[in-house]
């Protein structure tokens, strides 16, 4: 199939992590995928290893832009909101001519705050429109961010979702919440995200991090992302403070970068953990497998109920002892004591609880790893998984919509 990928992301975070690797994954099965994108956010057209621009640690993709900027300089929120509805009219023109020119079979648009241009060139040019939702934005820009046109961007959202011949969410948490909203069940597909398992395994050797930041007999527990307040790594420094009596070798180390970082590291000296608490800062993104690789234990401390965090999926496929919150969204992917230990949410003695029990028991901590190793591999969390369900999707769709297949 000729498939045009259509989105308005930054190319350098997480999102782009997932572009990359879908798209890949689409030409890894025989597919042909253009991309269409600004101009100055443009993504290459084919990835390989060496392709890849260095990236800081990756900005989670289940976080909206709460503070917008303009080319570094940050804009009220109602300017943001006019750019975006505005971005339509040049994304026409691009998705037309890119039409035109490569004829695909169907659009796979990944949804950002008040774009239909997508919608509108599938109705068009009579193409089929498979619709990635990784938030449902119009909600998270609410409680996150300051939107002003609320009303306008939760209809619009509905409507894209009603009208995409597949609406693509992450989470079934995610489909219950358009469902209620009343996009139609049988248009909804639950795709979770996934890892690359090239990159992502448990053969990934740590050693070299350790030894960088001299932890080679310390016990480490650590975070990789994009850190922003509400991931809950304030509440991660807490619990390793409490621990650090019981657990003298502990260290905790903190990869990524962010707005949360200043607060976070005047925590870590206001409670005097400078000796334990290590900042890598921003990371390129080939070397995120060897930073998780250095974990005896990767930690989620927070996560929106309806997100599917990338970076639970590479921790989990690099065979790390997991601790994330017991929300169902988390669920969906591992169980307490299968695959990963849960803890209530933001209940952070109750997380440093896991935490100890874990490093108490350093059979149990291997065997719990093997176990989130297994778990990916069983349950297909991978890219390739992903295309072949969007594939498969659209060749449902396509009697009434005349794909070629």
């Amino acid at each position: 199939m000729k498939i045009l990928y259509h989105h308005r992301t930054r190319g350098e975070d997480a999102q782009g992590v997932h572009i990359r690797a879908l798209c890949d994954a689409f030409r890894e099965l025989g597919h042909e995928v253009h991309m269409v994108a600004p101009l100055q956010r443009r993504l290459p057209e084919h990835t390989d290893d060496d392709d890849i621009p260095p990236a800081p640690a990756a900005k989670s993709s289940d976080d909206g832009d709460a503070r917008p900027t303009l080319g570094g300089v940050p804009i009220p929120f109602w300017v943001y909101e006019l750019l975006s509805l505005a971005y339509n009219g040049p994304a026409m023109v691009l998705l037309l001519v890119a039409v035109l020119r490569h004829r695909p079979d169907f659009i796979y648009e990944r949804y950002s705050l008040f774009s239909f241009a997508g919608r509108l060139v599938a109705w068009l040019t009579r193409r089929p429109l498979v619709l990635e939702v990784n938030a449902p934005l119009s909600l998270e820009l609410q409680t996150h961010g300051d939107l002003v046109f609320r009303r306008l961007a939760q209809w619009l959202e509905d409507w894209l979702c009603r009208r995409a011949n597949r609406t693509i969410v992450v989470t079934r948490a995610m489909a219950d919440i358009f469902a209620a909203r009343g996009v139609p069940r049988e248009r909804l597909l639950v795709m979770p995200n996934g890892v690359d398992g090239a990159h992502f395994h448990p053969g990934v050797e740590g050693s070299t991090v350790r030894a960088h930041y001299g932890l080679q007999r310390a016990r480490v527990v650590g975070f990789v992302g994009w850190i922003r307040p509400w991931h809950g790594v304030d509440g991660l420094i807490h619990a390793v403070a409490g621990l650090r009596a019981r657990h003298p070798d502990l260290h905790l180390l903190i990869v990524g970068d962010g707005p949360a970082v200043p607060a976070l590291r005047q925590q870590v000296e206001q409670a005097g953990l400078e000796a334990c608490v290590h900042f890598t800062g921003p990371v390129e993104r080939a070397a995120i497998p060897a930073h998780i690789a250095a974990l005896d234990i990767a930690v989620q401390p927070d996560v929106t109920d309806y997100a599917s965090p990338i970076k639970l999926f590479e921790y989990l496929a690099l065979g790390r002892a997991v601790v994330a919150p017991d929300k169902p969204n988390i669920r969906e992917v591992v169980q307490h004591e299968n695959g990963a230990l849960l803890f209530p949410p933001r209940d952070w003695d109750a997380l440093a609880e896991q935490l100890h029990r874990l490093l108490a028991d350093d059979a149990w901590r291997k065997q719990l790893g093997d176990q989130a190793a297994a778990l990916v591999e069983s349950q297909g969390c991978t890219w390739q998984a992903n295309a072949r369900h969007v594939i498969e999707s659209v060749r449902q769709a396509a009697p009434s919509v005349g794909v070629a297949t």
